[in-house]
């Protein structure tokens, strides 16, 4: 794909890209996660009824959030929080106000697990692209997150991602799935990687370092996971960067995410280069079904206290990095 037509596209498209834009001002960066060297970005599923956002931030635990996910509603491309909630539902919008008034940043994410994508329902990259904008402007995001778990047409969605970071500078995301710690993310996620480079886009690739079969230690299987990926990333050029994602609790494979693993893995970040870890979800991170056999939408399986996973992370990303790459004095 020539980076010339698409530099073409996203010109036809600034006016519309920028100009539509009536919704909640742009998120105020924080600089105490970055300092360190990552940041931290819960999901937060947002179709759900109440999503714990401004109680994650009464709660001392943070204010980045990552909205999921954006999809296609009733067919036509046109974005809704799981295709059924509006992307400007009052309550949201009202909570996200609130964390991006004490300098919260967010994510809009789009794709995920199920249902109807927007990559594959909009017919070209500029409709594409006015939808991913439509995200942006509901709800005030400077971030953008394309969850891929499904076939997609690459070349349309690297023509849209281009089109809006060059109209608006939005920061990009492609989340990809891990086929195994000793394997990294899958040829499908890696052939959309190449694309979205070849587009000249600048962009981080976040991998799904949960819900794949390992026998060992847990931790030890997200941090191969997680050094694969990062060894996969340098055959691409330019070399994007590194974020990584994590299920607390109980996983869908049933392993478990302690909080102790999450302690490990936030002290080896540094050294992995990873500059966002995410997790799945906010609205998981609390201690309402300890023991639990299954993974759950509303609880972790862990006895925990709320948010406890949220907050972990966060301090960790704050403390001193130590010369050898380990949080911590």
């Amino acid at each position: 794909m020539a980076t010339a037509r698409l530099v073409g596209a996203a010109a036809a498209l600034v006016a519309l890209l920028t100009g539509c834009s009536s919704g909640p001002p742009p998120a105020v960066t924080t600089t105490s996660a970055l300092q360190a060297g990552f940041s931290v970005t819960p999901y937060v599923d947002v179709s759900a009824s109440n999503p714990p956002i401004t109680a994650m931030s009464d709660a001392g635990a943070g204010n980045d959030v990552a909205l999921a996910f954006g999809l296609a509603t009733g067919g036509a491309c046109t974005p809704s929080w799981g295709g059924t909630r509006a992307v400007d539902d009052p309550p949201l919008v009202a909570q996200l106000a609130e964390v991006r008034g004490r300098g919260g940043r967010i994510t809009a994410a789009t794709g995920g697990a199920t249902g109807a994508y927007l990559e594959n329902t909009c017919g070209s990259a500029a409709d594409l692209a006015t939808g991913y904008g439509r995200l942006l402007d509901a709800t005030g995001a400077t971030r953008l997150d394309v969850d891929i778990e499904t076939d997609v047409p690459v070349d349309r969605v690297a023509e849209a991602l281009h089109t809006i970071q060059a109209a608006r500078g939005v920061d990009v995301s492609l989340t990809l799935q891990v086929e195994g710690a000793d394997d990294g993310i899958d040829e499908r996620g890696l052939e959309t990687a190449r694309a979205v480079a070849d587009a000249g886009v600048r962009f981080e690739v976040n991998p799904l370092v949960m819900n794949f079969s390992y026998d060992g230690p847990w931790l030890q299987a997200m941090s191969d996971a997680t050094g694969a990926v990062r060894a996969q990333l340098g055959t691409i050029s330019p070399t994007p960067g590194l974020a990584a994602t994590i299920m607390i609790g109980r996983t869908d494979t049933g392993a478990v995410t302690t909080l102790d693993d999450a302690r490990g893995l936030a002290a080896q970040l540094p050294g992995l280069g990873v500059h966002d870890v995410r997790l799945w979800s906010l609205g998981r991170d609390n201690g309402g079904c300890p023991g639990a056999p299954d993974a759950r939408p509303d609880c972790s399986g862990v006895d925990q206290q709320p948010f406890a996973f949220t907050r972990l992370l966060r301090d960790a990303a704050s403390a001193p990095t130590s010369p050898n790459g380990r949080t911590g004095s």
